[in-house]
């Protein structure tokens, strides 16, 4: 090619890449815009951690004179955070593992067999996750006093779970659902049990889905405030948002031991996340394919 037409070339793709670029602002935007709202109050909470109550007041965006690590420790000690994190730890490990159960043995009829009745069964599920459960918190709190859960962690696990499970098995479904058939035939002609070939051959093979519903349901199990406010009474048995509400007065809030309390909170969900991190990545890309 010639110079001349190298140049005018060189030129041509400059005036396109113009308009591209325009093109892709709006997108930009949007995105620096989302960015900013997620960036700022993790800043705020993290700045404020190492504040008194005056300083917050005084200058919520700005840097602390002091960067003390007391209201870690008075948040610790206070609100009994060590012992309250393993209520905590019970209820949403509990709740996870029966999450997860329980839905993949549901979503593997509905997804490996042809019957009748699947997609009235995938509706039932579906208006599961479309209905607020809190609507139904007074027959909720009357059905937990009835069978003696009221103060337990074993109810708020029962209960977190019956929550998260329509969710749950909505995922194990669409994932399951593209697995060959082959694999199940294979196995019942190696004499497997339909039991294992759930939790050996396919509950194995969406790990993706395992992941995606594990830390959402940790998540949505972790942060909650809601029923352990309405279901426990006694101190023993609160959760670490409950245990947080103890800052939180009617005329006074410590609000230096809240942002210290809610960062440490945050701890066991970002490790969890960052362990689980590939495989969401991979779960969200293969069900962005999915019908």
């Amino acid at each position: 090619m010639s110079a001349p037409s190298l140049q005018r070339g060189l030129a041509l793709q400059q005036r396109l890449a113009i308009p591209q670029r325009l093109a892709r602002l709006p997108g930009w935007t949007i995105l620096l815009g989302w960015t900013s709202a997620v960036l700022l109050p993790l800043y705020i909470l993290i700045v404020s951690c190492f504040k008194t109550t005056a300083e917050i007041y005084d200058n919520r965006l700005g840097l602390p004179q002091s960067w003390a690590f007391d209201n870690f420790v008075r948040a610790w000690t206070r609100a009994d955070l060590g012992h309250n994190f393993i209520n905590s730890l019970i209820v949403t490990g509990g709740a996870v593992i029966l999450t997860i159960v329980v839905s993949a043995m549901a979503a593997y009829p509905l997804s490996r067999y042809s019957l009748g009745w699947n997609a009235i069964m995938l509706g039932l599920f579906l208006s599961g996750i479309m209905l607020p459960i809190r609507l139904a918190s007074v027959e909720l709190f009357t059905l937990m006093r009835s069978l003696g859960l009221l103060d337990s962690l074993t109810g708020l696990i029962l209960v977190y779970s019956a929550i998260r499970i329509p969710f749950a098995v909505f995922i194990f479904a669409n994932f399951m659902r593209v697995l060959p058939s082959e694999l199940d035939e294979a196995a019942r002609m190696d004499g497997a049990g339909e039991t294992r070939i759930l939790f050996q051959i396919v509950l194995p093979m969406v790990k993706p889905a395992v992941s995606i519903v594990a830390i959402f349901t940790a998540i949505a199990v972790w942060n909650d405030f809601f029923f352990p406010l309405i279901f426990i009474f006694d101190d023993r048995y609160k959760t670490v948002p409950l245990a947080i509400s103890v800052f939180v007065g009617q005329f006074r809030t410590d609000w230096g031991l809240v942002f210290a309390s809610l960062a440490i909170s945050m701890a066991p969900i970002l490790i969890m996340y960052c362990l689980l991190a590939r495989q969401i990545r991979e779960g969200v890309g293969a069900g962005g394919g999915m019908k």
